[in-house]
């Protein structure tokens, strides 16, 4: 068994959303197994203060801001990469944010604000970052979508729809940049313990989930970031323009009976 399909010492891994939840989870993981990891973000404030506690850990993390709704800003963070001559091997993107409204009081920019940083986000960002990873014929992506985008929900309209459109697009970038070497997966977090899902889950909600949930529990960051590393390591090379769930076997549930009658 050859280690270094397990390590990625040498790798540069850019990480959005990577100042918390999920994204900071899988910052500690990617740095922790040898890569040089960046957090982009628009907590400017906290990147620069996550990259220098890692720092003092011996881990090497670095911060450079970008709104993945602007395509401006996306555009600068690839002109920066360039001119520090950094070459990005790996790209987890995962910022984005939520919503949970019923359908017919979302309005058209709800419905615009979360498509504008789930989907086109993702499409900007991943089409940047792709860029960079064709002429070195290597790269590995991994893109967020949720178990909304596989499973209609209540007030999961914007959000849902957004998640759904990830993972189509995941799909047509695992085949157009599979003669690259490049790889395309797609993460479907469940009802994960995030500040984010904090904000959107009313206890009704959190009932709901938990009814479904064979784990009966919700999920921790780290659960997802350990996924998520998987597809980064070189031995994952031949899996690609996969859609893998982390939710407690939420998306495979069908009738739970209480074992108890």
């Amino acid at each position: 068994m050859d280690q270094k399909n397990f390590f990625l010492d040498g790798q540069t891994a850019l990480v959005t959303g990577g100042a918390s939840g999920i994204g900071l989870s899988t910052v500690r993981m990617l740095s922790s197994v040898g890569a040089h990891v960046i957090i982009a973000d628009t907590n400017k404030e906290l990147g620069h203060y996550l990259s220098e506690k890692f720092k003092s850990e011996g881990k090497k993390v670095g911060y450079i801001y970008c709104d993945i709704s602007s395509e401006a800003s996306i555009s600068e963070l690839g002109k920066k990469l360039i001119r520090k001559k950094k070459s990005i091997e790996i790209l987890m993107h995962f910022a984005g944010i939520g919503l949970e409204k019923k359908f017919v009081s979302t309005s058209l920019d709800d419905w615009n604000k979360i498509i504008s940083v789930n989907l086109t986000g993702s499409f900007l960002m991943t089409k940047e970052i792709a860029k960079l990873m064709i002429p070195h014929k290597y790269g590995r992506i991994v893109t967020m979508s949720s178990v909304a985008g596989l499973r209609g929900g209540t007030g999961r309209a914007a959000y849902g729809a957004s998640k759904g459109g990830v993972i189509a697009l995941s799909k047509v970038l695992a085949i157009e940049l599979s003669p690259y070497n490049i790889t395309v997966n797609t993460l479907c977090p469940g009802a994960i313990e995030t500040e984010l899902v904090k904000k959107m889950h009313d206890k009704e909600t959190r009932r709901a989930f938990l009814q479904n949930i064979p784990q009966k529990r919700y999920g921790f960051p780290e659960e997802v970031a350990s996924a998520a590393l998987f597809f980064t390591l070189p031995g994952s090379s031949y899996v690609n323009g996969t859609v893998f769930p982390i939710d407690g076997g939420f998306n495979s549930s069908g009738i739970i009976k209480n074992e108890a009658s």
